[in-house]
Parts: C-alpha cells; structure tokens; sequence
C-alpha cells in the first residue's frame, strides 16, 4: 500500500487542527463582528434596517418592471438579495483571508486553514442579522409557516462547505497575486447582474436561461431561496451544487499541497 505523502499529510493536519481550534476561529470572527459597531449607537440594527429600506423600495418599482404582483416578487427579491449579499461579502473577504491574517500567521504556526473559517464564521454572522428582514417578510406575504426547513438546513451546509472552498482558493490566490481582490470585486457586481436575484429565469429567452444554468451562484440561490419559500430545489440544481463543491475541493487540495507552506512567505 502506498504511503500518503508528506505534504498530504500536512494538509490533513492543517484541516483538522483548524476544526479543533473552533474557539479560536469562532472568537476571531465574533471580534471582527463587533469592532464594526464599535462606538455604535444601534449596532448590527443599521445594517438590518439598511437591507430592509433597499428591498422595500425597491421591490416596489421591481414587482411593476418585471409585471409580478407585490405579494409573490417581495419575498422572492429578499431571499435572493440577502443570500446573494452573503455569497458577495465571502467571495470578497474571502481575498483577505491570509491578509488579514498576517499578524498571527507570522508569530505562531496556526493551521492556515482556521482563518478560512473565521471567515466563514463572520459571514454567516452578518447573515444572521438580515434574518429578521426575511422573516418579516415571508409573514407579511403569508409564506413563514410554508418553509421547507430540512431542505434549507441542508442546502445551507452544502453552501457552507462550498463557501470554505472557495475563501481557501481565493485567500491562497490574492496572498501570491495581489490584483486578485479587485478582480473578483468586478467579477460579482457582473454576477449580480447575470443571477436571477431581482429577476426570475422564466423571464428570459431558451438561450438565455444558459446564463442561469450554468451560473453556480444561480444554482446556490436557488438551493437557499427555494426551501424559504415552500418549494423543493430541482433535481438539477442538487447536481449543479453537488459538482462546484466537489470541484473546488479538488482545486483546494491541488492549490494547497503545493501553496499552503508558501502562504507565510507570500504575505
């Protein structure tokens, strides 16, 4: 039997360790929460209420642009601007992830990969305050008592798992290439364009619906955005999710049996 070489083994070690120092990542990530309200009178209440304003307006001229009754275009806006800010701010601060990190990585050998989930971490924090927009929403359009909740549980851990992936590639990425970052900021104000947030794929031609089809942050939308609404995601959606997850776990091995000893020297 072949024996599992060193740099695999390291990486193992890297993963484990990272999920045994939850505490550490976990108070990191809280901390970068509150420094935001430092000095704060309201607190995560702004950015609730600022999420709230947004779609209130504009799901008003939206239900009208795209001919949809208030009723059914609200909801399914909200889901789909709260769930897509989510995906935007971990594909973005997911650049920073060893950046930002410098300080610690250059004292103490701590497993790479426990910033990655202190990022996760703090994202899925910022998320959880937009959860009371959502909520007030699918009361106000009688949908709250219809969520599909297995189905959201398990496609937000499909996300979760996927959204590490991706902050792992995309932190080892901009630690070597520093024009990364301002690359996938103009690449998701493209997404937000070409993934069915504010729009629904029906409205569109055959070909067009290509552009959903093959958009992976379509396919993770739809995974969240559905179950919230009482639906059950499509078989196709499952696949599409199914595959970008197992495809970029083998871009994160393949990134980090070469790069993860190199990220220090890098920062």
């Amino acid at each position: 039997m072949k024996k599992p070489s060193p740099q695999w083994e390291r990486l193992l070690k890297d993963v484990t360790g990272s999920l045994v120092l939850w505490r550490f990542w976990m108070h990191l990530g809280w901390g970068d929460v509150l420094k935001q309200y430092r000095r704060s009178f309201l607190g995560p209440v702004w950015l609730s209420l600022n999420t709230a304003i947004f779609i209130v307006v504009f799901a008003l001229i939206g239900a009208q642009l795209f001919k949809m009754s208030l009723d059914t275009y609200l909801p399914y806006f909200c889901v789909g601007h709260v769930v897509f800010s989510f995906f935007s701010s971990l594909a973005q601060e997911g650049c920073q992830t060893y950046i930002g990190a410098e300080s610690f990585l250059k004292q103490t050998p701590y497993p790479k990969t426990a910033f990655v989930w202190r990022v996760m971490w703090r994202n899925l924090i910022m998320l959880a305050h937009n959860l009371p927009v959502v909520l007030g929403v699918l009361w106000w359009g009688g949908a709250m008592g219809e969520a599909r909740l297995e189905w959201l549980l398990a496609g937000l851990l499909l996300t979760v798992l996927a959204g590490a992936f991706l902050v792992a590639i995309l932190g080892a990425i901009s630690a070597r290439f520093r024009d990364v970052p301002m690359m996938v900021s103009s690449l998701m104000q493209i997404s937000f364009f070409v993934t069915p947030v504010m729009w629904q794929p029906d409205q569109l031609t055959e070909r067009a619906r290509l552009v959903v089809t093959w958009n992976p942050f379509a396919a993770f939308l739809d995974l969240l955005r559905r179950p919230l609404l009482g639906e059950v995601p499509e078989t196709a959606t499952l696949y599409m999710a199914c595959c970008v997850t197992v495809g970029l776990g083998v871009v994160f091995v393949l990134i980090y049996l070469g790069a993860r000893r190199r990220i220090v020297y890098w920062l």
